[in-house]
Parts: structure tokens; C-alpha cells; sequence
């Protein structure tokens, strides 16, 4: 039994250095050369079964079925492997080509042989859909026939037909072919979503039941000594577990910082502007004001875009309609981004929008528009859509803006520019969640400079920049607008009023100056809007509303002398004007809304396996502690400590695994694949099964409280490698941290 358990530890811990090594050798050799050489090697499928048949005939010899969650578990873990192995056996993936009028049957396989399918693909139509207004693309679009069947595909929809999955991977430069990336998995991804299936419910029974250890490790731990270290240690570490509703615990960005992020500039709505128009207009759609909590715009964008986990939950969304609070199930008008979703991930509003259309009720179509259009200016955000930041040139000349991360772009950067497009973003969030606030700094001003490199000719000037950032400020003014209305009121009542000369003269006086001064503020709103727009401002219901104050006041104060009552109404008139349009840019429209590009599998995944981090990070903290005692010769502490760690390690390994399979889940819906061996999802999976190590009590080093300690430390080197290491020194489709 010892020579078993000895040999699965071994051969487990090969097959993680391995995996280890095999990240960095993808770095170096290329993603081909990694997964033909290791991830899909003979050598390494083998490895993994002889891992699972000895692990599986030592739970047999052990009795782990008296056991019933334990055996659940590594049974679930099993049949994912089993799952794994039958892809690996049955599936096949490859390309197909298609032109306009061409039918095929070729599948071009990884091999690059042909193989003919047993149907005929024919391509009926491909579009690009652009951004509004622009030239960026959005989505590609195939619609294709298999069989004379419509198979509709497009960057974000797999296609399906008779088991095999079509994925957009190209098109021609005349619009009239297509390249798709083909999965054909019929076995492979049931298996394992039932090992999916299984382990979930493994893993919630053993967190509830009172037969696992993890319940004698509460025991041990929560006495009151061990309860005010974990206390102590949560106040101290882990301020973020906090609830998050609380406006004060969120991360407050530098402001020097924040408004440096904010002059770097974006493609947004067919023009280039800084951020900070942008987050001005972010943060008024969704809060009704360019400011929250005392917090400026760029604080709130930076925010959302650097620590999603808590800005998701902060009640800043102003939602207006009852019945759409009543749908969102909050009380009051504030909701959070987590609001919008139900305990099955499901977007809250869907159905009852979908409803309101059916049935023709425009005015429940109203009242819930309001908010499904604040949450999706969100998902917009996550999309990349208002971060359009890095401007190239392509081979026709034409200057395209990328999102950070964008992917689809290398073959026209130098691998040098590809990589700082898909990773500098990723360097200033860890940057600003460090607080290393010269490093911040030094990463804005890079991405500045990139901009007017690259961008020279479109990037608008330094006085522009300024020009712009100075009217976000005027123009998201409010309290003068609501001074100018009472105060302009007051006159009219004071004018209905006997007065003497004396105070007749006072009330003119007041009533030219707020006359002047309201015309020089409006002037120059306007002026600043003509310059920075290169027309007159006379396009839309705001900038008429603003045309129509300084007109009146120009014509109050040029004709006060002769007709006096002008003098009264004049800047009530305009207050108003200018009341309606500052409603209207209170609730602005960003751009045409677009289908939702992103699964909530996404947030659900990041957040678990983010929570999971957390826990992690609390029992190296723990660790530190408990090897404190250890020195000072406190045993009793010193194994409380231990317990404490013990038992937080059951709730952790549950979440990053449930986080992995929620996340492969997400894959397989998004790209027709399950597992892709990316280097963010491969060291997720090499720090779960480290932090599984201890669960296993017939690993006797682990019995020793000093030994935890140092393992949950050094263990905690994983998980800074999956959250920050990988962006730095490996590459992979995530791009986020």
C-alpha cells in the first residue's frame, strides 16, 4: 500500500512539473510545438493513464466507497480524465474553406491531410459587421448551408451540424470566402460534462456533511484564539471580503493616476477622444451624474476596468422603474452589475423584455429599456468596445483602434508591438492593484506615446486633449445650472415685486451678471464643443438646447437697456434650455447597443476561481503565522493555526475546481473546445492540484502543523504565478489577469 501511494504521489508530481515545464517551453518552441510535443504526446497521455488506473485500484484497496463524498470526487475527477482520453482518441479538428457558389466536402486536417465529410458545406454569404460609424470590426459573420441545412457561425456563435462544430477563423479579402475552424468531439465533451456533473455535487456534499474532515478541522481551529487570528487576519489581508454594497471599501485609484489614464485616448462613437470622455459618459449613464461617492469619472472608469470583482457588486446603477426593480429584485433605485443576474447566471431582464415585445406593451418596453441599457453598457465595456486604445495601420493603409488583447491582429505588428497591444493593460492593472504608482505612470505614459507614434495623423493634439478634458469639466457641472435657475426665478419674483430705485438697481445689476456670466459659460461650452468636433454644435437636441441659452442670452444682454423685462426672462429661459440639456446628456446614448458578446459564464468563472485565490492568499498569511508560533515555541497556536489552514483548504480546492470547469464550460460554448492547454488554464489546474496535496491525510508529512505552514506558503507561489506570472512571462488567450 505505502509503495502505491508512493508511486501516484511520484508520478503526480512528475506530471505537474511537466506541465509546468511544458508552459514554458510554449513560450520559447511555440504553441504547436508544445501541444505536438507534450500536451497531446503519447508519453503524456499515458502518463495521466497509469495515473488514473493505479489512483483508481488504490481507492478500490483503500475503501474509499465507505466514503461516499471522497469517492464521489475522485471519481468525478475519473470520468473528466476519461472524458479527456476519448477526445483524445475520437475527436478531430481541423479547417475548411469555403468560396460563394463553391460547395466542399474537404476537411483539411492539423495534419494536413484532407479527409471528405459526409456532407457538401456550401458558403452563402460572409459580412463583416462593423462598430457604428466606424471601420473596426465587430464580428465576422459565415452563413453557410451543410446539406442545403442554414449553419449561421460567427466569432462569438459556434455552428453545429451532425456532431461537428464550425468556428470562424478567417475570410477573404473580397468578402467571398470563408475560413472555419472544425471540432468533431461526439463523445469526448458528454463524458466529461457528466465528470463535470458529478464533481460539482461531490464537492457541495462534502463541504455540508458532518463525515469529512473538514469538520474536525473547524473543530480544532474556531477556539477564540484561532477565531481572532483568522479575524485579524481577514481585516488585515482580505478588505475586499467585505461587503462590497459599501461604497467606502471600494479601491479608490489614485487621482493623479486616474486622470493620467484619462488622456489617453480611444476610439469611441466614429471619433478619437480621451478616456475621460468616455468615463464621463460611463459614469452618467449609469449613476445619472458625472461623479459617485466622491469619486471622478476616472476614478469610477478605472475602477470598473482594474477591479471588476467589487465595482460588479457597488450599487451605483440608478434604475428608475419600479417594475424594473421589482424584476431586478432590489429595493430602491440602486442596483449593483450582480443584481442583473439570478442564482441560475441568467440576465434577469431577458424574459421579460423578450415578453414586453411580444406583446406589444411599449410602456413596459420603456420602463425596462432603461436599465437592460445601462447593464449593457457594462458588457460593452467588457467587450472592449469603449477601449479601442491602440491604433495600427494595416497593409491597405487604413488606421484600425484594438482593444487591449485583441489577438487577431500579428501578422501585421512586429512581435514586439503585438505583444505590448495584448499585455501593457494587463502590466497597469497589476500596477494599480500593487499601488506601484510610478510603475502606473510610467505604463501610461508608454501607451500615450504608442498612441502618437503610431496614431500621428488621427491623434488629435495635445490642446485638443486638453480642450476636451476641460469641457467634460464645465459641462458636467451641474450646481451652476441649478444656481442659475434659482437665482434667475428669484429675479422674476423680485420683479413682480414693488422695489425701490435703490434696490431696483441691485436686482439689475444681479440679474446682468448672471446674464454674462451665464453667457460666458455657455460660450464657452460651445466654443470648446465646435473646436473639438470640427462643426457647429447644432446636430442634436443637446447642442440645440445649448445654442438656444446662448441666444437668448446674447440677445438679453444686447437688448436689457431698451427692453427691460428681457432682462428677468432671459435668464430663466436659458436656465431651462440648459436645464433640458444637461436631462439629456444625463442619460446618454453611448452607441448603437449590440447583441451581449460575452457569456456570464465568464464573470462566474473569474469570480470563483478570484475567491478561490483569495482563500489561497489568507492560508499563506495563516502559514506565516503558524511558522511565527512555531519559532516561538507556541504549539497549541502553531496547530490551531495548522487546523485553521486545513480547513479553509476545503472550500478552496472546491472553488478553483469548480471555477475550472465552469470556465471550460464557457470555452466549449464559445469556442467548440473544452481544454486548450492556454497557460493561464494549465498552472489553474497544476495550483489546484498542489493545494490538493494536503486534503489527502495519508500523506504523513502533512500531519506535522510546521509542515502545513510551509507547504500553504510555498504553495501560494502557484497561484502568483497563475494570476501574475503567466501575464508576464507566458503566453495564452487570456489576457486578463
Amino acid at each position: 500500500m505505502n509503495k502505491l501511494k508512493s508511486f501516484i504521489i511520484s508520478l503526480a508530481a512528475i506530471i505537474i512539473i511537466v506541465m509546468m515545464a511544458a508552459t514554458f517551453v510554449e513560450n520559447s518552441k511555440g504553441t504547436a510545438f508544445a501541444q505536438t510535443h507534450i500536451y497531446s504526446s503519447l508519453w503524456f497521455v499515458i502518463a495521466w493513464a497509469i495515473l488514473a488506473v493505479v489512483s483508481f485500484i488504490y481507492m478500490l484497496k483503500h475503501r474509499l466507497f465507505r466514503r461516499i463524498s471522497v469517492w464521489m470526487v475522485h471519481m468525478a475527477f475519473l470520468i473528466i480524465l476519461l472524458g479527456a482520453l476519448t477526445s483524445w482518441l475520437t475527436s478531430k479538428s481541423g479547417d475548411v474553406y469555403l468560396r460563394q457558389g463553391v460547395p466542399s466536402k474537404e476537411l483539411v486536417l492539423k495534419d494536413k491531410t484532407i479527409e471528405q465529410l459526409d456532407f457538401t458545406l456550401k458558403l452563402k454569404d460572409f459580412k463583416v459587421i462593423n462598430y457604428p460609424g466606424t471601420d473596426a470590426p465587430m464580428d465576422y459573420v459565415s452563413e453557410i448551408t451543410a446539406d442545403n441545412e442554414p449553419v449561421n457561425i460567427s466569432m462569438n456563435n459556434i455552428g453545429q451540424y451532425q456532431g461537428y462544430r464550425f468556428t470562424q477563423a478567417g475570410y477573404d479579402e473580397d468578402m467571398k470566402g470563408t475560413h472555419l475552424g472544425v471540432y468533431y468531439d461526439p463523445y469526448g465533451i458528454a463524458i466529461t460534462y457528466i465528470g463535470y456533473f458529478i464533481l460539482f455535487v461531490a464537492l457541495l456534499n462534502m463541504l455540508i456533511s458532518k463525515r469529512t474532515n473538514m469538520r474536525r478541522f473547524y473543530h480544532l481551529a474556531v477556539d477564540q484564539q484561532a477565531a481572532k487570528t483568522l479575524l485579524l487576519t481577514i481585516l488585515l489581508a482580505m478588505p475586499a471580503f467585505l461587503s462590497p454594497v459599501q461604497a467606502q471599501e471600494l479601491r479608490k485609484v489614485d487621482n493623479q493616476i486616474a486622470d493620467d489614464f484619462g488622456k489617453i485616448c480611444v476610439l469611441y462613437n466614429s471619433r478619437i477622444c480621451p478616456i475621460n470622455t468616455v468615463a464621463t459618459t460611463f459614469v452618467t449613464k449609469l449613476s445619472g451624474k458625472p461623479s459617485w461617492n466622491g469619486m471622478t469619472a476616472n476614478q469610477i472608469f478605472c475602477g470598473w476596468v482594474f477591479d471588476v470583482a467589487n465595482w460588479e457588486n457597488a450599487k451605483m446603477i440608478e434604475v428608475k422603474s419600479k417594475e424594473a426593480q421589482e424584476v431586478l429584485g432590489i429595493t430602491g433605485k440602486w442596483a449593483s452589475f450582480s443584481d442583473f443576474w439570478n442564482q441560475y447566471n441568467e440576465y434577469k431582464l431577458d424574459k421579460p423584455l423578450k415578453e414586453a415585445y411580444r406583446s406589444g406593451n411599449k410602456e413596459l418596453q420603456k420602463n425596462l429599456r432603461d436599465a437592460d441599457e445601462k447593464f449593457n453598457i457594462i458588457r460593452m465595456l467588457y467587450n472592449g468596445e469603449l477601449l479601442r486604445m491602440y491604433p495600427y495601420t494595416d497593409k491597405n493603409g487604413n488606421i484600425t483602434w484594438l482593444a487591449p488583447g485583441e489577438k487577431n491582429v500579428h501578422g501585421y505588428l512586429p512581435p514586439k508591438e503585438w505583444y505590448f497591444v495584448r499585455k501593457s493593460m494587463d502590466y497597469l492593472a497589476e500596477s494599480i492593484i500593487m499601488n506601484n504608482e510610478d510603475r502606473a505612470k510610467t505604463l501610461i505614459s508608454k501607451i500615450y506615446d504608442y498612441q502618437h507614434i503610431r496614431g500621428e495623423k488621427v491623434i488629435p493634439s495635445q490642446t485638443a486633449i486638453y480642450a476636451e478634458l476641460t469641457y467634460n469639466v464645465i459641462n458636467t457641472l451641474r450646481w451652476p445650472i441649478i444656481l442659475y435657475l434659482t437665482v434667475a426665478l428669484l429675479a422674476v419674483i423680485a420683479s413682480t415685486i414693488r422695489l425701490n430705485d435703490r434696490k431696483r438697481k441691485i436686482q439689475t445689476i444681479i440679474s446682468t451678471s448672471l446674464a454674462g456670466i451665464m453667457l460666458l459659460q455657455t460660450t464657452i461650452v460651445i466654443g470648446l464643443r465646435w473646436y473639438i468636433s470640427g462643426h457647429l454644435p447644432i446636430s442634436n437636441g443637446y447642442e440645440t438646447m445649448q445654442f438656444l441659452a446662448w441666444s437668448v442670452l446674447l440677445i438679453t444682454l444686447l437688448l436689457r437697456k431698451r427692453f427691460s423685462i428681457i432682462l428677468h426672462y432671459g435668464p430663466l429661459l436659458a436656465a431651462f434650455a440648459l436645464l433640458v440639456a444637461m436631462i439629456t446628456d444625463s442619460n446618454p446614448q453611448l452607441t448603437q447597443l449590440m447583441p451581449v458578446l460575452q457569456s456570464p459564464l465568464l464573470s462566474v468563472h473569474v469570480m470563483v476561481i478570484m475567491f478561490s485565490y483569495a482563500l489561497f492568499g489568507l492560508m499563506a498569511l495563516i502559514g506565516i503565522q503558524g511558522i511565527i508560533a512555531h519559532i516561538r515555541k507556541d504549539t497549541a497556536l502553531e496547530s490551531k493555526l495548522a487546523a485553521l489552514s486545513q480547513f479553509l483548504l476545503y472550500p478552496a480546492v472546491a472553488l478553483i475546481a469548480v471555477g475550472i470547469f465552469i470556465g471550460a464550460i464557457w470555452a466549449n460554448v464559445s469556442w467548440g473546445k473544452y481544454w486548450s492547454w492556454d497557460a493561464k488554464e494549465t498552472w489553474a489546474l497544476i495550483t489546484m492540484l498542489i493545494y490538493a496535496a494536503p486534503l489527502h491525510n495519508d500523506i504523513r508529512w502533512m500531519h506535522k502543523p510546521l509542515h502545513i505552514h510551509i507547504y500553504m506558503l510555498i504553495a501560494f507561489l502557484s497561484v502568483l504565478m497563475t494570476y501574475f506570472g503567466v501575464n508576464y512571462f507566458l503566453p495564452g488567450m487570456h489576457s486578463y489577469a
